[in-house]
């Protein structure tokens, strides 16, 4: 038989179930019974059902409550039709007459325990619905619910959840009851099994063993589980769990139960914790380089930039040497100025070298400088690139066009931090920061025989790869419109306005050429366009662009019900759009001009697999 609490004070509103073996009260909204009244404070009591019958206890003894009208600073045992108050708000505890299913986050659940049902089973099935809301609920929502339905399922008295960053105290990131203080829960408990590294369970006996028991004599702690819960990211964390007096002690079967909550706690807190050093180190970088980005004209939103920019952004501190690969046109240069501009070294010089636009035969003299008189023509000293990088950096871009032969002077220049001019003696030290770049798999010309390999894991510390333009999500968009803006003022034409069909167009697009070719198209447009938006047409991209619903299908194919030929067209439609988009269906979605989530669903409904797109020319 389940109970409720009725209200006296207020008499108009409803009896309050008590649906589960624990409930907290008071003024603040995470309570399970939120009481909002005169003298109310935030955490004022809690109650717990023991030994066949409920138990209050006031959280603080200066106010304590009035339990059939007799202040009780303690735990008092109460029964049906038994009042109490809390400040100015008064309650009648009654049978309801109503076994309650248990409730979890708006889904019910028969029964905590069913006929033949294991308490682990019973476990894994509480488990299984929260591993459905994690990826909805917030972390401050979902912790205090999982904690009581843990204290439930175990027919707790108490129980906390602790993190503690690396070199940090640890700290309870909730508690139940909510408010509990800090001395309600065993620090030698927790501090026993963070020196086994695993699970502990304490019977009373045990307890008495412990070298401090303040909190268990002050609490009458009869029993205790607890386990840490290891993240790969630092820091760590226990789940705790304990019985007063009154209450059998934990059993081993019940341990399995804490065993899989524990895990699912790790779990939790981890993704969690990823999750949170992810927004922080966007904060992080946003801050760093607000006027450092848009100088760079590195305009971003996709996570797949973010994510190079991060990656960039920390390594940028460091002096190994970097190696940033991506197609051409994808802004190569640009992330090593990003580098560069982030570093110790940005007051420093940024040399950038073409590899491939340098005459063979004038390379090394172009490189490493000559002395005067070292050759023909040679009338005076001549300081090299590298040696001008001097205090700062030297980015190599389209590194895998080096010959050997001056693959073999640069891999000596970086070993021995000195290099020799053309025509001279004389050692001369170098100290650069080395950033290259490539289009090549430098990896598969080390094994052709065309890039040595001890250069390779030379240049090769630190690997960053930019994403082609076709896998930025909305970032074509964004580019075009920093473009027009840009080279409207450059040349003093009116401002433009990118039209619909032309988003459409920039985002259907395979960019080839990336970057580089969108802001060539964007350059055109804007020069030779007469109008004020901006059309397919004026950007080269109105032909084929567009997918064509009569050709989609032919004559014997339009022949059946209305929704016969209606579904193959939407399976046609998607197919192409997925052809052009490589399986992305974010993309795909865009060609479309459909949501997302209502893709997904017809994706789901034609049994069209994305995947099977991905990397087709």
């Amino acid at each position: 038989m389940s109970h409720l609490l009725t209200r006296l004070d207020l008499p108009d509103t409803q009896g309050i179930a008590l649906e589960r073996r624990m409930a907290s009260l008071g003024s603040d909204a995470r309570n399970t019974v939120r009481v909002e009244a005169e003298g109310v404070l935030p955490h004022h009591a809690y109650l717990v059902f023991q030994m066949g019958a409920w138990q209050l206890r006031a959280l603080d003894s200066a106010h304590p409550v009035l339990v059939n009208g007799k202040p009780c600073a303690d735990q008092v045992e109460i029964h049906e039709g038994d009042e109490f108050c809390l400040g100015a708000a008064h309650f009648r505890l009654s049978e309801s007459g109503v076994e309650p299913a248990v409730r979890i986050a708006g889904e019910v659940l028969e029964g905590t325990h069913r006929e033949g049902q294991s308490v682990a089973d019973g476990a894994r099935l509480v488990v299984d619905v929260f591993t459905r809301m994690v990826g909805e609920s917030d972390r401050d929502r979902l912790l205090p619910m999982l904690l009581r339905e843990v204290a439930v399922r175990l027919r707790c008295d108490g129980a906390q959840l602790i993190f503690a960053r690396q070199e940090e105290a640890p700290r309870s990131l909730v508690t139940y009851p909510e408010g509990a203080t800090r001395n309600r829960f065993s620090g030698s408990a927790l501090a026993e099994a963070e020196r086994r590294g695993g699970t502990v369970l304490f019977s009373h006996s045990d307890l008495q063993e412990l070298p401090t028991q303040e909190s268990i004599l002050l609490n009458d702690i009869r029993s205790v589980l607890c386990g840490p819960l290891p993240f790969e990211n630092g820091g760590d964390g226990f789940l705790y769990v304990d019985r007063l007096s009154g209450h059998p002690g934990f059993t081993e079967e019940e341990r399995e139960e804490f065993e899989d909550w524990r895990a699912f706690f790790a779990e939790l807190l981890a993704r969690s914790l990823r999750e949170e050093s992810q927004v922080m180190a966007i904060a992080r970088l946003q801050k760093i380089h607000a006027e450092l980005l848009p100088s760079l004209g590195a305009v971003f939103e996709c996570e797949a930039m973010t994510r190079t920019f991060l990656e960039a952004s920390r390594v940028a501190g460091a002096q190994v040497p970097v190696l940033i690969v991506g197609e051409t046109g994808t802004g190569k240069e640009m992330l090593a100025r990003f580098v560069h501009k982030s570093s110790p070294r940005r007051d420093g010089a940024f040399v950038a070298v073409n590899c491939g636009a340098i005459p063979e035969n004038l390379m090394e003299s172009e490189f490493f400088g000559y002395e005067k008189g070292a050759f023909t023509g040679a009338a005076a000293t001549h300081v090299g690139l590298v040696e001008s990088a001097g205090g700062g950096t030297l980015f190599l871009d389209e590194l895998g066009e080096l010959p050997l032969g001056l693959q073999v002077k640069l891999l000596r220049v970086l070993q021995q931090g000195e290099l020799v001019r053309v025509g001279g003696t004389v050692p001369i030290p170098v100290d650069f920061r080395l950033v290259s770049a490539t289009n090549r798999d430098l990896q598969q010309e080390v094994d052709a025989g065309r890039f040595r390999a001890d250069l390779f894991f030379r240049v090769n510390v630190i690997q960053v790869k930019l994403p082609p333009l076709r896998e930025r999500d909305r970032d074509p968009v964004l580019l075009a419109r920093h473009y027009m803006k840009l080279y409207a003022a450059q040349y003093g034409v009116g401002p433009k306005e990118l039209g619909r069909a032309a988003e459409k167009a920039i985002l259907s697009h395979r960019w080839p050429g990336n970057v580089r070719e969108l802001e060539n198209r964007i350059q055109k447009a804007v020069l030779l366009s007469s109008q004020e938006r901006i059309v397919p047409e004026d950007l080269g991209l109105g032909d084929g662009e567009e997918l064509e619903i009569s050709s989609l299908l032919s004559g014997s194919e339009i022949e059946g019900t209305l929704h016969d030929v209606r579904e193959r067209v939407e399976r046609r439609c998607i197919e192409r759009a997925l052809e052009k988009s490589q399986g992305n269906v974010s993309l795909t979605s865009r060609i479309l001009d459909v949501d997302r989530k209502v893709l997904i669903r017809m994706i789901e409904r034609l049994e069209i697999r994305p995947e099977n797109y991905k990397h087709r020319e």
